[in-house]
């Protein structure tokens, strides 16, 4: 709870001191037309280093003076789960992909900053194989032993679905350098859907990671979120 509050007290300064900075003037025509339109290029450095190591690209395209969309698309490679490997117990293979939308309205007199409400889903695909005990029996100090194990291939997918608010400041330098921070609030959903063929009689085992892959398991939190992307003007 102390974080989220301490995000709302954030997300509070910024909006206060929003008309405090200079402005940045955006230039349009009376009539919106995607080819005059300004585009901003983005990338996140730090999608590279998070737990989920993520290679993204984001879009901005300024509608006016005031208001912007921005899309984006993210690959999660196998090959770069260097992080998750060394948290987790290391799956034999995790990717997947991530997509996300954002519209934007930018302050009436400081143009460079703005708030943001955004959505992102992400679809990560987990595989590995697991040893289920079979024909379990208790031993002479009241525990279970098994017979033997075998091992069963599983294939779990986590989804996560995201509102996000953000407060925002956007520098746009003279050579169409782009630097966009932002602070805020992201309320999350996950879904686990497995579809593993477990044996007969044996229940989908605890994993021993904190990252639960059985079915139908569902979350929903809120966490404070603060990012940095990086990128060029188009024009």
């Amino acid at each position: 709870m102390r974080y989220l509050l301490s995000t709302l007290i954030v997300f509070c300064f910024f909006v206060a001191q929003g008309q405090s900075v200079d402005t940045v003037t955006v230039n349009h025509n009376d009539e919106w037309s995607f080819k005059e339109a300004p585009i901003y290029w983005k990338f996140s450095p730090f999608d590279f280093i998070s737990i989920l190591s993520t290679f993204g690209t984001d879009v901005e395209v300024r509608v006016n003076k005031t208001y912007a969309v921005q899309a984006g698309i993210g690959v999660i490679p196998n090959f770069s789960q260097f992080m998750t490997n060394r948290i987790f117990v290391g799956y034999n293979s995790m990717n997947g992909y991530k997509l996300r939308g954002e519209l934007r309205r930018y302050m009436p007199v400081k143009t460079n900053r703005y708030l943001a409400v955004g959505a992102l889903f992400r679809h990560l695909v987990v595989k590995d194989e697991f040893a289920i005990g079979m024909e379990p029996f208790a031993n002479e100090w009241g525990g279970t032993n098994f017979v033997y194990f075998q091992r069963v291939p599983v294939r779990a997918n986590r989804i996560n679905i995201n509102l996000d608010l953000k407060y925002g400041f956007q520098r746009i330098k003279p050579k169409g350098y782009v630097f966009d921070f932002y602070v805020g609030l992201s309320l999350r959903s996950l879904n686990v859907i497995n579809n593993s063929e477990m044996p007969d009689g044996v229940d989908f085992p605890d994993n021993g990671d904190i990252w639960s892959l059985h079915d139908d398991m569902s979350l929903f939190y809120p966490t404070p979120i603060a990012g940095l992307k990086i990128g060029f003007a188009q024009r």
